[in-house]
């Protein structure tokens, strides 16, 4: 067999260990051969290697970046017949790293950085979604202009109008018209005439088209941003609300030079009484931040970090190799995302109360302070370095859109939340770049943000729909992702024609995962911080008295956006008719998507 070693037991002293280069084993499949042998698949080559089951038992303890002699001081402390065998132990690791079963942690970046750098798609421009507020139109795109003088640059807008009201419409466009810069305005008019088009170009697929890309009730911000993916088709563009300044800034701790490889996406909080005070926490950002976005946007994530001759990245020390092999050769950053000063993203506060650490303090510092918090209107959100993360966590503000990307919900919120789900579904070894600068976001209407706190958190349908799409992506094998979609389109229909009680248990199990989860972040905080000042503890009883009822009630799993009132039929029905609408028009997008390439 390849491991013709006994462990034995002769014990010899061991050196002190200087050598610091981190070990991880690698990943594979182990089938026995007998009793005591097997043969371990090794997941990266194909390669076979026989081993002994205690071979293997060392191997699975080896999982995590670690030096060599750490390596073996665990082994030895978990394998009780190993006790006082550090020689023989060491032996054995050097056999597997001469095998290829350990790989230096130092070996796994020079692969990632020697990825070849890709051809630069070619760049459209900024996407602006605006809807009936011509204020907020003309204040981006007066940033806009000064942000062009300060750099140097130019950058063609596409303004796409979601407007309800015609004579808001009419100010857009004539605003358009007005700037000192080159904007093309999608109105209406373009609209339905590009609508049209594709219904007499795809006459079978009339109403897909129609739901995708048409005004309908309620929030329809999605279907716009479906609008410029097809009109963009082939080329990569930066996306912004019409709400958003181009005056980027960061915090005075931000580490503009560090990057965090596989981040979870943790953003930092600071607070404000008004922008003033916000925009006295931070600092101008000097340099051309769209430029970087754009210049990352589409590029092999290995070529861009190797081009970054300043950037430091995360230690890998305590990381799973298998968790870092989501970055490889075929990591293509497909978007890029920014931090706001300003107006959070978030529609609720839920996230608030789970802050840790010196944001909670910050947070809860006073009783005036924190009544004004709760509505987080006044804020600064952050990414306190860069982060290589595998899904966004908001609209990204730069899509790779040069080979397909995927639609956007077309109506009600979490229609960014559904796109980078999708996103991920479709690029498995995409990576989403956060930069740990801030632009400036700034909503003139008043949030009702803590009215959530007194009701149940409710999951609306995007959202829903999005998580089932994360849950089932990584059993999907295809690397083509035209056929990844159509695949989770396929587990939509599975869905839709379930029997009830499996449909209603699926629905029922999302509503309670999410409360679920809420309520045991929030009792875990509670008992760290038993002397929270009262206030804070009354919003948090508040929240876990809602979330914790409804579990207990088994209510109907009507998700939000949903008719109020609805009983399971009604509910089983409308989660069918839904799911199935989604799951056709993911079947027509990449058709759709491909012609409009070509034209």
């Amino acid at each position: 067999m390849e491991f013709e070693f006994n462990f034995g037991s002769q014990t010899i002293a061991k050196p002190e260990p200087k050598d610091m280069t981190l070990f991880a084993s690698v990943d594979g499949v182990a089938l026995p051969l007998s009793s005591d042998e097997l043969v371990f698949l090794q997941a990266d080559t194909g390669m076979n290697h026989i081993m002994t089951l205690q071979v293997l038992q060392a191997m699975s303890l080896t999982q995590v970046f670690k030096p060599i002699h750490e390596h073996v001081q665990h082994i030895e402390q978990s394998i009780s017949e190993l006790r006082g065998q550090q020689s023989a132990i060491e032996k054995v690791l050097g056999f597997m790293q001469n095998k290829g079963l350990l790989k230096s942690a130092d070996d796994w970046m020079s692969d990632l950085k020697a990825t070849e750098a890709l051809a630069e798609p070619k760049y459209a421009g900024m996407v602006v979604r605006t809807c009936d507020r011509p204020e907020h139109l003309s204040r981006l795109l007066e940033s806009l202009e000064q942000y062009q003088k300060s750099h140097d640059c130019k950058h063609e807008v596409l303004v796409f109008d979601d407007s309800t009201g015609r004579k808001l419409a009419q100010e857009n466009e004539l605003l358009c018209t007005q700037v000192k810069l080159k904007v093309t305005y999608h109105g209406s008019a373009w609209q339905q005439q590009f609508i049209t088009m594709l219904q007499k170009e795809f006459p079978h697929d009339a109403t897909q088209v129609s739901w995708l890309l048409s005004t309908q009730e309620g929030f329809t911000g999605g279907r716009v941003w479906n609008l410029a993916l097809l009109a963009l088709a082939g080329k990569k563009f930066t996306f912004f609300d019409d709400d958003f300044l181009m005056q980027p800034r960061h915090t005075e701790s931000a580490q503009l030079d560090k990057i965090d490889l596989l981040s979870r996406g943790e953003l930092g909080v600071d607070f404000g009484l008004n922008v003033r005070e916000i925009k006295g926490q931070s600092k101008v950002y000097d340099e051309d931040i769209l430029a970087g976005m754009i210049g990352a946007c589409g590029q092999s994530f290995g070529s861009w970090l190797s081009g970054q001759s300043d950037m430091e990245s995360s230690p890998l020390y305590g990381l799973r190799l298998r968790d870092l092999l989501k970055l490889n050769q075929n990591s293509k950053i497909k978007t890029t995302c920014n931090g706001t000063w300003g107006s959070p993203r978030a529609e609720s506060n839920y996230w608030l109360y789970q802050l840790k650490g010196d944001q909670r303090e910050a947070f809860w510092k006073d009783r005036e302070t924190y009544l004004d918090n709760i509505e987080a209107s006044h804020l600064l959100h952050y990414a306190p370095r860069f982060q290589a993360t595998v899904l966004a966590q908001f609209a990204p503000s730069a899509i790779d859109n040069s080979e397909m990307a995927p639609f956007a919900m077309p109506v009600n919120k979490n229609e960014d939340h559904f796109f980078n789900a999708m996103m991920n579904a479709c690029y498995p070894d995409q990576v989403s770049l956060h930069f740990p600068m801030m632009l400036g976001h700034l909503q003139t209407n008043k949030r009702d943000r803590s009215s959530f706190n007194h009701i149940a958190q409710r999951p609306n349908f995007n959202r829903f729909v999005a998580d089932y799409a994360l849950s089932i992506a990584p059993r999907l094998l295809s690397k083509d992702p035209a056929s990844r979609l159509l695949s989770v389109a396929t587990a939509l229909d599975d869905l839709s024609t379930s029997d009830d009680q499996m449909l209603e248990m699926r629905l029922r199990e999302y509503m309670s995962k999410v409360r679920s989860d809420l309520v045991n972040n929030l009792q875990q905080i509670s008992a760290e911080v038993p002397d929270a000042p009262i206030y804070w503890q009354a919003d948090v009883r508040e929240l876990l008295q809602a979330n914790g009822q409804a579990v207990r009630e088994n209510e109907v799993p009507v998700l939000r956006d949903w008719p109020v009132g609805m009983d399971m039929e009604a509910c089983l029905a409308k989660a069918r008719f839904d799911l199935k609408e989604i799951a056709d028009a993911m079947r027509v997008w990449p058709e759709l998507w491909q012609f409009c390439r070509t034209q």
